[in-house]
């Protein structure tokens, strides 16, 4: 009983190249055009994917960046704010001490606290002062209420705070990006795919129907691609 030996990969190649050869010009030349716009799809996908990705890692670490920063700008506001709050407190502990003296009529004692005011509480107490309607009768309300009243550390913490939250939208906006650049990469992988499979299909309409697919996506995703912000700067510490 004879058995029949497999026919080796190389004559395949052969046969399979000289039945090419054996197709109309016009059918060869179509073949060639199609496996063309396969290579080229295959490599500007690839491209294409491999930016988003890294731009996907770029806009991950300035979403870290801005957010470490926010969380910095914060902390400095709240201790400006303990600041403010601890100058007000020893502003309101001279002042309740010269108020005290000054209702007993004690004028030594009430100047020897009105020396001790903070430069920055001077003004207000001196406009609260300048509102008295007679000798001997206090303003109404506080020195604390008027508008000359504003410690330093007031106008800091607000700033900050300010900064604060301008750093946290960059941040959630390199976050955005991000997941935008992570979207390219999903639309150039299928690119990937629709080329790839269609270098293994032998109908010709099947193949471009692929083919024509995969150029949208292409188009789709790199048009995409190039609106979103582009980070290539390199963040020296």
């Amino acid at each position: 009983m004879s058995t029949s030996s497999p026919v080796p990969h190389e004559l395949r190649k052969e046969v399979a190249d000289a039945l090419l050869h054996l197709r109309p010009a016009r059918e060869r030349k179509r073949e060639y055009l199609l496996e063309l716009i396969a290579t080229v799809l295959l490599a500007l996908a690839t491209v294409g994917s491999a930016w988003s990705a890294y731009q996907s890692t770029r806009w991950s670490g300035e979403q870290s960046f801005e957010y470490s920063k926010a969380n910095a700008l914060r902390a400095d506001a709240i201790r400006a704010a303990n600041e403010m709050a601890l100058l007000v407190e020893v502003d309101t502990s001279t002042f309740a001490n010269w108020a005290a003296a000054w209702s007993d009529g004690d004028e030594r004692r009430a100047r020897f606290f009105e020396q001790r005011f903070r430069e920055e509480f001077r003004p207000a107490f001196e406009a609260w002062r300048a509102e008295g309607l007679a000798p001997g009768i206090a303003p109404p309300d506080t020195p604390f209420t008027r508008p000359e009243y504003y410690p330093a550390p007031r106008e800091r913490s607000r700033l900050l705070n300010e900064e604060a939250a301008a750093t946290f939208d960059k941040a959630r906006q390199a976050t955005q990006n991000g997941d935008n650049f992570t979207f390219c990469v999903v639309l150039f992988a299928s690119v990937l795919f629709f080329a790839g499979v269609a270098t293994k299909l032998d109908h010709a309409s099947l193949k471009f129907s692929l083919l024509a697919l995969g150029v949208v996506m292409l188009v789709v995703g790199s048009a995409y691609m190039f609106s979103l912000p582009q980070n290539i700067g390199f963040r020296i510490q």
